[in-house]
């Protein structure tokens, strides 16, 4: 981007400097003959430009994408920080749903694979274990699943 001003600079003082020659020369002729130079020049200046155009409208594109994935990243950060690692007492651990009454949520549990892989699979009852439906993992629950209860679909472990 330095290299396309300095030389955009240039061609301006290039420009420039033709202009003065055209506007102070001593006849029609000699001003004619300057004047192709100086719609080359001109041409020179537009190009240049359009390049430095092009190039922060790159810039813009670039900053609008890298802002874009802060906020993800933020945004991941905060969904993180909803949830602490809690060991099961039949052992095996899962990340818990931090519950505020604010939030709103059901409490639940996540898979620990799946959560540091970035996907949010949330643990569901099979019997005597609790389930990943996107991994598999199983885990040894405390007693069987009837101890479980039930609230809006999402099953919460008594532990």
């Amino acid at each position: 981007m330095l290299a396309d001003i300095t030389s955009a600079l240039g061609a301006i003082k290039t420009g420039s400097d033709i202009a003065r020659e055209v506007a102070s020369a001593h006849s029609l002729d000699e001003a004619r003959q300057r004047t192709p130079e100086l719609f080359g020049a001109m041409a020179e200046i537009q190009h240049r430009l359009a390049a430095m155009q092009l190039a922060y409208a790159a810039l813009l594109e670039e900053r609008d994408a890298l802002m874009r994935e802060v906020e993800e990243v933020r945004q991941a950060r905060l969904e993180r920080e909803r949830y602490v690692l809690q060991a099961l007492p039949q052992g095996g651990l899962v990340y818990r749903f931090k519950a505020s009454r604010e939030s709103g949520a059901v409490p639940h549990d996540l898979c620990v694979h799946c959560y540091e892989g970035g996907v949010k699979s949330i643990l569901q009852p099979n019997g005597s274990h609790l389930v990943c439906p996107a991994c598999k993992t199983k885990l040894r629950a405390k007693g069987p699943a009837a101890i479980a209860s039930r609230r809006g679909g999402v099953c919460v472990w008594t532990l």
